[in-house]
């Protein structure tokens, strides 16, 4: 493919992902179900988790999951359509999503952390990235502290590290979307990663200052 067609179809597969990302799902299901603004309630998420946290509801939680989820599989399927099986298409779509989803134009750039997203993407481009993934989330929380965000961000800095070590014959064979240049498969995986890293260092931020005041605390009172 001529390298002018690369970057334009590079771009459509951008902005197929991005606006398919921007559905705001946990926005409207709120809005809808509880008459509420879910970034001025609870922790300001845009995701599943903070619809339970607010609405107490497992089922609109769900219907977010679900929803979301499918926004991912959905950029994915449509680039492959579209791309004829190109995984680079794919993975820019991927990536993209999440960024919609996490970046959010129509919600004053607000969004969601990434996970159901990122999920329903990598479960349409390749196994082998949940498998890892869960691996390294399940290392994080139980080694390290038992709280989502830390498993998260070990879960993303993990599957990066895994993905580059992996060899490249694995890497074709545990993929969805036919890999050509297994480069590209690592590229996925770096914007995939990136995007969600960037919305969890708030929350890891966070944690690391209530341990240090709650550390002040015990010192106080000692």
């Amino acid at each position: 493919m001529a390298g002018g067609k690369v970057n334009i179809g590079l771009l459509m597969a951008a902005g197929i992902g991005f606006v398919l990302g921007t559905i705001p799902t946990a926005w409207i299901v709120m809005r809808l179900a509880r008459g509420v603004d879910i970034r001025t309630v609870g922790s300001g998420n845009v995701g599943a988790r903070n619809t339970y946290d607010v609405s107490g509801s497992s089922k609109l939680a769900m219907l977010v999951l679900v929803v979301d989820l499918l926004k991912g599989v959905a950029a994915v399927l449509l680039a492959q359509m579209m791309f004829d099986q190109w995984y680079l298409a794919s993975g820019v779509a991927a990536a993209a999503s999440i960024a919609g989803h996490n970046f959010n134009p129509w919600l004053g750039f607000k969004g969601g952390r990434g996970l159901a997203t990122a999920l329903g993407a990598c479960t349409a481009l390749s196994p082998l990235m949940l498998a890892y993934w869960g691996l390294m989330y399940l290392t994080g929380f139980y080694a390290i502290r038992k709280d989502v965000h830390v498993g998260s961000m070990s879960g993303t800095i993990g599957l990066a590290i895994l993905i580059m070590g992996t060899p490249d014959r694995v890497l074709r064979y545990a993929t969805f979307v036919p890999v050509g240049d297994t480069f590209d498969v690592k590229l996925t995986v770096l914007m995939v990663c990136f995007m969600i890293f960037v919305r969890h260092i708030e929350p890891i931020r966070a944690l690391i200052a209530a341990e240090g005041a709650d550390t002040s605390d015990d010192d106080n009172v000692a």
